[in-house]
């Protein structure tokens, strides 16, 4: 018989047979334990009754605990007694002396209401729509008797006025109610979803209550009445996370702070959950009129097609391998798993959206409603609308069922066989397998008509499957593919990306961010997961993301270059000082999509820098332009740079010798600069300069965060010192002085003659008779470096001509050897290493080699051909001479190269004070292939290893340390 038929039945009418295929006894212990007459009344239904006990546990608890009210059900109507529940709730809002004997009747009620509203549904008294109805009754009744008891309670400690209205125990105070509850389709074990409001203007409260503090602490006492599990259970979970930025709001603000959330940052999901939202309790008046003032963010009357994309998105995110997804019962999530009900909400929600704003007839908050209502308008085929109005019934009939087994909020066909067994008794199948195949078959209908909706839609989903950022709680399926992508904490990683998607970090601020990263949020997690460690990878990323100043330009360049995302994930996943220079400047992305970017540097074409940066200049207006373009020039190369050394394109020495290449270009461009200035402002340049490299600038050694050290030199008339002297203040401001785009490099000019003491331009005269006649010998070793950056001409050829001669004059080896040592000694002593990937101090390093190859240059230029800048260079310039024999060249050489490529993979990605605890283990990996091995330990040993025999040979050509 019809549900219509049912209005005068009892709730277990005589007659009733067993759940099919199931056999009375496996629960008689339940019905033997009845008092007598409650036996008495249902002998009858006898049969029915085990069975039903015998598959929903949960049924025959409640049957023990309430055996009057299922003595009832023999002879009541189900209305009549969910009415006399509500009652009851009714009668304990208004008059329960205390919390305790308030939590008590709500508890009893809704436990004759639970046991009531199940065995109507099981003797199909009663179908979906009745069920969900009084479920939905009750849960009014039960929140509205809370508050009215809570606020008797607050009246009685003076905390607010004696109630007036037991409707309104609190005017101005607004319980609203969305999601199922909403719409008065609440599930049988379902969460309610509350938001409560209060209209400042409404609200009557004593002078001595501040309604920030009273009233957070009202809503969660009547919460607390609701959902805390006592011996008597539970009323209803209460979730109150649909309220505007739940993470950072109390449980109820003012409805004037709730409409400026919603008109600045709401959200096209929140319109959406919106459109279910009613009055449940409190102020009825107040809320009709916040809700009138929701409207227009609900209802665009124009075609909003932003949002239409939005939303759509959302749905992509679900819609992963279309119509002819695989589905499997078992363990299949009727709610939020493919082919379920939220598939049907969002069939219906859509069309709503679109059309909502100008045509009222659509705006059914009710699924069902709203697919009659879109078929009455044309907006969806009649067809497809009976087709998925039914299979919402029977999914909702399904999840009611195995709610009822055991008072769980859940939705899920259980895994384990004889679990199901049970669901497809309760939902009237005489075996599991019939069961399954009309669950299979529903579930492929639904999906099959929600992937028609967007078969012509891009994919939003991860490649692991489906990915919902939106909402309060993540979907089963998106935790799954986050597992199955290997992030560890896929709730967490969730949560992050959820507040992304909300617009809780500044780069999502505007709505066309937030539609940009809902695009391309897959493909990120994606490449998160192919670095083969998505956590860290996850971790840099947020550490990139929030720090962005605003991400349309960023999340723009994403999402139009696929390739970008793998390669932009890759790089913050190995190099965090990386990332740190792309969160502060996000415009590096830009330079990503360069076709120089990804060059080999060795097969760059000859002066590219030097020629990009001075077209660059020249467009500059005027000195402070030039400035900083120069600095957005060098940051973009030197992240080059840096990414070819992370991606193992780059060698140490094609890195070392790009660095230097940038530099030289910079320092020359920079001269022009402080050149043109200072002439501007004190004349002529009266004479000539040139500006000498040393260091690991002059041996072409740069590192991403080297020093430059330099020393400028001069020659001309009285006024040369004073001019020169203002030429090198402008330089090194041009160099390091910090201006909207950063600095570009940390210049040290203590190499000078007599170092901080010493004018900081040096004239070609005291540069002759100082180097041949004062230098320390430490000062002479430093000089085999030099080499002539910027300027050219007479004066750069003196100073040429004048190092080498101070440096190829006769020398007392020993003499070298013994000061050489004693600087290296004194090296040791004031700057230790801080640690053994302290790679230029550590005994063997850098710092050793060095100091062998200069130490010999020395000792033998004024006799052999072996002054070269780059250390390199000069070690087989030593080998060729026969002053060092070839198994020491071919060790030292072999150990400087493998130590430049540690510290410059080092350098760009982490920076100084490298801890290998703190690196991803993709860097680790990188790090030691650099010498062959396969992990960082066996890295450090192949290091300590040489790095033993060169302190030997240290020994042997300079001294015992």
């Amino acid at each position: 018989m019809s549900e219509a038929d049912t209005q005068s039945s009892p709730t277990l009418p005589a007659g009733l047979a067993p759940l099919p295929g199931r056999t009375p006894g496996a629960a008689a212990h339940v019905i033997a334990a009845l008092p007598a007459p409650v036996r008495l009344a249902v002998a009858p239904v006898e049969a029915f009754l085990d069975t039903v006990f015998a598959a929903a546990p949960y049924l025959a608890r409640l049957a023990q605990r309430r055996p009057d009210t299922l003595a009832a059900c023999v002879m009541e109507t189900p209305d009549r007694l969910i009415g006399m529940a509500i009652d009851n709730l009714r009668i304990a809002g208004a008059g329960a002396p205390d919390v305790g004997e308030l939590d008590i009747a709500l508890r009893q009620a809704k436990s004759d209401a639970h046991l009531v509203t199940a065995l109507a549904d099981l003797a199909g008294v009663w179908g979906v729509r009745s069920v969900t109805g009084a479920m939905t009754r009750l849960a009014d009744a039960a929140l509205q008797a809370a508050l009215h008891a809570h606020v008797r309670f607050l009246a009685e400690q003076g905390r607010a006025h004696p109630v007036d209205d037991p409707e309104n125990p609190l005017p101005g105070v607004i319980l609203l109610a969305l999601g199922k509850m909403g719409t008065g389709d609440l599930n049988y074990s379902s969460d309610i979803d509350l938001v409560a409001v209060y209209d400042a203007e409404a609200l009557s409260l004593p002078d001595s209550e501040e309604p920030r503090r009273r009233l957070p602490r009202l809503i969660q006492s009547v919460v607390k009445s609701l959902q805390d599990v006592t011996a008597d259970g539970y009323v209803f979970r209460v979730d109150l996370r649909l309220r505007p930025d739940p993470g950072a709001t109390p449980v109820i603000i003012s409805t004037d702070a709730a409409l400026n959330y919603y008109e600045s940052l709401g959200q096209t999901w929140e319109r959406a959950a919106w459109i279910k939202a009613r009055a449940s309790a409190g102020d009825t008046a107040a809320a009709a009129r916040f809700l009138a003032h929701m409207q227009p963010f609900i209802w665009r009357r124009s075609l909003d097609y932003a949002a239409i994309d939005d939303i759509r998105g959302l749905a992509r995110q679900i819609q992963t391998v279309g119509r002819r997804a695989e589905i499997r019962p078992a363990g299949h999530d009727l709610k939020l798993g493919r082919g379920g009900i939220r598939e049907i909400e969002f069939y219906a929600q859509i069309p709503q959206l679109v059309f909502g704003g100008r045509d009222e007839r659509v705006r059914a908050p009710a699924t069902l409603a709203a697919l009659e209502a879109l078929r009455q308008t044309g907006a969806v085929d009649a067809e497809v609308v009976a087709s998925l109005s039914a299979d919402y019934c029977d999914l909702r009939s399904w999840e009611h069922r195995v709610q009822m087994r055991q008072d769980e909020p859940s939705q899920t066909v259980p895994l384990d066989d004889d679990d199901r067994a049970d669901l497809a008794a309760l939902a009237g199948f005489v075996d599991r397998a019939a069961f399954e195949a009309a669950v299979e078959a529903c579930l492929q209908r639904v999906h099959g008509h929600f992937s028609d909706q967007f078969e012509d839609d891009e994919a939003l989903a991860s490649e692991a499957g489906s990915l919902i950022l939106t909402g309060v709680e993540p979907t089963p399926d998106t935790i799954t593919t986050l597992e199955t992508l290997g992030f560890s904490q896929p709730a967490s990683v969730w949560a992050t990306l959820n507040g992304w998607a909300a617009g809780r970090v500044r780069a999502v601020r505007s709505s066309r961010a937030r539609a940009l990263f809902a695009r391309i949020a897959p493909q990120l997690v994606d490449r998160m997961a192919a670095t083969g460690e998505p956590d860290a990878a996850m971790t840099r990323f947020a550490a990139f993301f929030e720090n962005l100043p605003m991400g349309v330009q960023p999340l723009s360049l994403l999402s139009n270059e696929p390739g970008l995302a793998a390669d932009l994930i890759g790089i913050l996943t190995l190099a965090p000082r990386l990332a740190a220079d792309l969160a502060r400047r996000p415009a590096l992305l830009d330079a990503m999509l360069d076709k120089r970017f990804s060059v080999p540097l060795d097969q760059d074409a000859p002066d590219s820098f030097h020629d990009g940066l001075g077209e660059a200049l020249a467009r500059a207006g005027d000195y402070e332009a030039a400035l900083n373009a120069a600095r957005r020039r060098v940051r973009e190369e030197r992240f080059r740079i840096g990414t070819q050394i992370l991606k193992g394109t780059a060698s140490a020495q094609s890195a070392g010798v790009a660095y230097s290449a940038m530099a030289d270009a910079t320092l020359a461009a920079m001269a022009r600069a402080a050149q043109d200035e200072t002439e501007r402002r004190y004349g002529p340049m009266p004479g000539e300069g040139v500006i000498l490299g040393m260091g690991k600038l002059g041996g072409r050694e740069l590192a991403a965060d080297s020093d430059l050290d330099i020393m400028i030199i001069y020659d001309g008339d009285d006024t040369a010192p004073a001019w020169f002297g203002r030429f090198a203040t402008r330089i090194i401001s041009a160099l390091s002085a910090p201006t909207e785009e950063g600095e570009l490099y940390t210049v040290d000019m203590q190499l000078r003659p007599s170092g901080k003491a010493g004018p900081v331009a040096v004239s070609l005269a005291r540069f002759d008779s100082y180097y041949p006649h004062e230098a320390w010998t430490w000062e002479m070793m430093a000089l085999t470096r030099a080499r002539i950056i910027a300027g050219d001409g007479p004066l750069a050829r003196a100073v040429e001509a004048s190092f080498e001669r101070a440096l190829c004059r006769p020398r007392d080896a020993k003499g070298v050897r013994d000061d050489a040592l004693a600087m290296r000694r004194r090296l040791a002593e004031a700057k230790p290493p801080r640690s053994d990937w302290d790679l230029k101090a550590r005994p063997g390093g850098l710092q050793d080699i060095e100091f062998i190859a200069q130490t010999l240059e020395l000792i033998h230029a004024g006799k052999a051909d072996v002054l070269r800048a780059s250390t390199a260079d000069a070690l087989t310039a030593l080998g060729e001479a026969g002053i060092l024999p070839a198994g020491e060249v071919k060790l030292l050489t072999e150990t400087l190269q493998l130590e430049l490529g540690v510290l410059q993979m080092i350098r760009c990605a982490h920076g100084s004070g490298f801890d290998p605890a703190q690196a991803s283990s993709g860097f680790a990996a990188r790090l030691a292939e650099l010498a062959g091995c396969r992990k960082i330990e066996a890295l450090s040993a192949a290091l300590g290893t040489r790095m033993a025999e060169v302190r030997k040979v240290f020994g042997r050509r300079v001294g015992k340390m």
